[in-house]
């Protein structure tokens, strides 16, 4: 049964148009029986047809567009955040799902079943190009990392410190914002730039201001990864984001040792970036896929996190001696 409150889906996209009109089709197919429900679509300045593809889907859904020029997907949804009138309920999912049909009234139904959570991650599974999965896919560390497949719990279960939602299928009550800032629009997909973790530094920032957060599977979507994100090259590229996106959430790489001893810090990033790229090209030696995804993924990672680490140490160092010349 479906709740009184309204619900406000937001998708952010960026020259997707073709993908993002399968989603649009999806949506038509999800039951909205009872449930007074908008979407509403952030373009992020995209220069393909997007604009079209939502105005073609006006007939059929109760869609509107919004246009941010700003790179970025968190400033797409920042701009809805402050710019749009949202229901009770905000669902963030993205522009390559396929919802089941009854996704809405079962969102609608966590709400009303549980008025005291105002926050919720729903069920993610992953269909692949022409139903086949990669071998090198297959082992269960890629999975958690480089595809959003997210079974949490068996049923409805509370999440734990540091478990977080995955940003294709997670909602919470409108009232959050005005406890909590918006997203944090340095981090997330961007057309040059990309550091993961947006949706996690988001919800973090959530458990952190005293909200439970709650898994329930029986909101799912389906995540669609296209033929170019199912690639070793495509998952290299997601290891160094990752990497990058983990010193940025959690504090900066050997930050210990940099306090203590700068020679020390500097000696150690030059040893990490030489094992780094010993690894890597290892990585291309080795004949079996799954070693050689292994080491090259593992190469990447450390390589974002060391990126990541240089670029916050120089951007603190930068600030420090202003303040000083100041």
């Amino acid at each position: 049964m479906a709740d009184d409150s309204g619900i406000t889906v937001l998708i952010a996209t960026y020259n997707r148009a073709a993908v993002l009109s399968e989603t649009l089709e999806a949506l038509t197919h999800v039951d909205r029986t009872g449930v007074d429900c908008n979407i509403i679509i952030i373009d992020n300045n995209s220069t393909d047809a997007t604009a079209e593809v939502v105005k073609e889907y006006g007939t059929k859904l109760p869609v509107s567009y919004l246009r941010e020029t700003r790179p970025g997907k968190n400033c797409a949804l920042n701009k809805a955040l402050r710019e749009c009138e949202l229901k009770d309920i905000v669902v963030f999912t993205d522009d390559d799902v396929t919802p089941t049909q009854n996704w809405l009234q079962e969102i609608a139904s966590s709400a009303k079943k549980r008025p005291e959570i105002a926050v919720f991650g729903g069920k993610v599974e992953v269909v692949w190009p022409d139903n086949k999965q990669p071998e090198w896919a297959k082992p269960e560390w890629i999975m958690a990392f480089g595809f959003p497949r997210h079974h949490y719990a068996e049923g409805e279960a509370f999440y734990k410190t540091p478990d977080c939602p995955f940003g294709p299928n997670y909602w919470v009550r409108k009232t959050v914002f005005g406890k909590v800032p918006f997203f944090d629009e340095t981090l997330g997909p961007r057309p040059k730039n990309r550091i993961q973790g947006d949706e996690t530094s988001f919800v973090m920032n959530l458990r952190e201001h005293g909200f439970e957060i709650l898994y329930y599977p029986g909101a799912e979507v389906y995540h669609r990864i296209l033929h170019e994100g199912c690639t070793i090259p495509w998952l290299r590229r997601r290891a160094y984001t990752h990497g990058r996106g983990q010193v940025r959430l959690h504090g900066l790489h050997r930050r210990n040792i940099y306090r203590k001893n700068k020679i020390a810090w500097g000696m150690v990033l030059v040893l990490d970036e030489l094992y780094t790229t010993l690894r890597f090209l290892a990585g291309f030696a080795i004949t079996d896929s799954n070693s050689n995804c292994e080491a090259t993924v593992d190469a990447m990672m450390r390589f974002g996190q060391i990126h990541e680490t240089v670029n916050q140490v120089f951007k603190r160092f930068v600030a420090r001696n202003g303040s000083t010349e100041h």
